[in-house]
């Protein structure tokens, strides 16, 4: 082979080689250009997180406040609740005195009505004994002074037997009065 051969092999070597390398180009070229698009994006998805990211701050700022209201609310709430926990007590101490306060009540309600009975029997008993001793212009006469009359007859009839026999004394039995008349 000679010189210009290999000349003209070097030199269809080294076209292939640019071709090569100028398709190695462009396609590093075309892969620059994504890269470019890609790197635009990203610059404007960033600059929309960082807005959204801002936007996400100042929402939390106006949550705060609410949440701060929210949480004195709720200690409001508790303390509402204990107090009314304690009211109920108050009011569960009351009614527990008032039923005892009752039970009395109904207690001394039954030993008045006793009493009373009582009262009305001896007030009965009096009666009787103040219906003995009545003295009035009553043509009948009550069944106790009839009684009365009649035992003062026996007495006077058994105190004129007991004269005639003065000598005859009869130990009178205890309770029995001796009449003389």
């Amino acid at each position: 082979m000679t010189i210009s051969k290999t000349m003209t092999l070097l030199a269809l070597s080294a076209l292939i080689g640019l071709l090569i390398l100028a398709g190695l180009g462009q396609y590093l070229l075309h892969q620059a250009e994504r890269s470019q698009v890609a790197a635009q994006e990203i610059g404007e998805v960033a600059k929309g997180s960082v807005a959204l990211a801002e936007r996400a701050g100042s929402l939390l700022d106006e949550m705060v406040p609410s949440i701060t209201r929210t949480s004195d609310l709720v200690q409001e709430i508790a303390a509402a609740s204990e107090e009314q926990t304690a009211g109920v007590g108050q009011i569960n101490t009351a009614m527990n005195q008032l039923s005892q306060i009752t039970q009395q009540s109904a207690s001394s309600a039954e030993e008045l009505a006793a009493t009373a009975e009582e009262m009305s029997g001896q007030a009965e008993q009096l009666q009787q004994l103040m219906e003995f001793f009545k003295v009035g212009t009553d043509p009948q006469p009550s069944p106790v002074a009839q009684k009365a009359k009649r035992l003062d007859s026996l007495g006077s009839a058994v105190g004129a037997a007991f004269a005639k026999n003065a000598d005859n004394r009869l130990d009178m039995p205890a309770g029995f009065v001796r009449f003389n008349g």
